[in-house]
């Protein structure tokens, strides 16, 4: 799927971001003919614009090929003062297209990504028969992305790799889990889906150890898994079946509500904890937690947010905020994992803030099992040996 950017929205970091959240492609037009060459073709796209390409030219562009290819439409503008001025007619022709999303002028990685992927779900329209289709036809399977984890020493070594789903859409192509997970949700078919992850996660990791990489595997939970009490059991069977142990898995979730401590997903979350699996608060940015409530979580790993550490790097007083999230994790005994991480200059911050484990593209992007073990069978049998 391809990004389509006006050249006056800048080839920002954000949009940089995005594409990579999202695995898109980028381009950039400067003039209507450009756009017109990008449109071309019958595959997904998304198309971003400021105020300044509001015109009758990009309007006719996009209702050419409105009929032979979905597009989603992403307008960063001022809409309300756009009503009130010489643009208002054109303001409503854009409106009429199908899909299309508005942002404010000063948005940011999140607003974007927000609204690509709402774009993104009216551009597939997943039905329920393709999602069971796809479970009973094994059209789903899993990528890993290795984590490596601080040493006593200088070392960085990979003891983890994160699970992450995939499906090879009939029709569609290859689509992340964005793409189908929030419909699986809606559709109550994600606990065939999180079984299927764990048991082929835990199949892997078996087949893994067996040729002597001593991997532990990370596996992402969601959130309406957590109301089901009997998951914990559940989940161990399956591990348990497979010749493992429970504490070869860290199940990664999103913060929940932690004001009722008797809330039903606490409830599973300490029971899966009892059972020896390890729980991971996923997407954690420090202003928006209670660091109040923060020892009474039942975490035994945050992983910042790739936006909280940029975030750091730049802000002085936010650096010193995650430097003393990162103290108090440390001496509650909970390990810190920051995600996203791309270019050696947040690599050499995150030292120095003692962060326990790291992930991104700097140490790699998710790739097939088969690769993971051609990539540390090159430098050693054991991947606990490996940087």
């Amino acid at each position: 799927m391809l990004m389509v950017v006006s050249e006056s929205l800048g080839k920002t970091q954000t949009l940089i971001d995005v594409a990579r959240e999202l695995s898109l492609g980028l381009s950039y037009f400067g003039s209507p003919s450009r756009l017109d060459s990008l449109m071309e073709g019958n595959f997904r796209r998304f198309v971003l614009l400021t105020e300044d390409d509001l015109s009758d030219e990009i309007i006719s562009s996009l209702a050419t090929v409105e009929d032979s290819a979905k597009f989603g439409l992403i307008i960063c503008a001022n809409r309300e003062a756009l009503r009130s001025s010489s643009s208002a007619a054109l303001l409503d022709r854009f409106a009429e297209f199908e899909n299309v999303e508005w942002l404010d002028v000063e948005h940011d990685i999140d607003s974007l990504s927000a609204a690509a992927r709402k774009c993104r779900r009216r551009m597939l329209r997943l039905g329920k028969d393709e999602l069971e289709a796809a479970i009973i036809q094994r059209e789903f399977f899993l990528q890993y992305q290795p984590k490596v984890e601080r040493t006593s020493g200088t070392e960085w070594l990979t003891k983890e790799a994160e699970a992450l789903i995939r499906w090879r859409h009939p029709e569609h192509g290859l689509l992340g889990p964005l793409e189908f997970l929030p419909e699986a949700e809606a559709f109550d078919l994600i606990g065939p889906i999180s079984e299927f992850v764990l048991y082929e996660a835990a199949s892997q990791l078996s087949k893994w150890r067996k040729q002597g990489l001593q991997l532990k595997s990370c596996i992402n939970l969601a959130s309406s898994q957590l109301n089901n009490p009997d998951l914990p059991k559940s989940y161990e069977r399956i591990v348990k079946k497979l010749g493992l142990k429970c504490r070869h898995f860290t199940f990664e979730i999103m913060e929940q509500d932690i004001a009722n401590s008797e809330a039903p997903h606490l409830l599973v979350l300490n029971e899966l904890r009892e059972r020896g699996f390890r729980i991971s608060l996923d997407d954690f940015r420090v202003a928006t937690t209670s660091l109040g409530a923060f020892e009474e979580l039942p975490f035994d790993e945050i992983k910042i947010h790739a936006s909280a550490l940029k975030h750091a790097q730049s802000n002085a007083v936010a650096q010193t905020v995650l430097a003393a999230v990162t103290g108090l994790a440390h001496n509650l005994g909970v390990s810190v994992c920051a995600e996203g991480v791309e270019d050696q200059a947040t690599f050499e911050f995150l030292k120095t803030i003692e962060c326990d484990k790291m992930q991104g593209f700097l140490i790699s992007e998710a790739v097939m099992p088969d690769i993971v073990r051609r990539v540390y069978s090159a430098k050693g049998n054991d991947v606990e040996d490996v940087a």
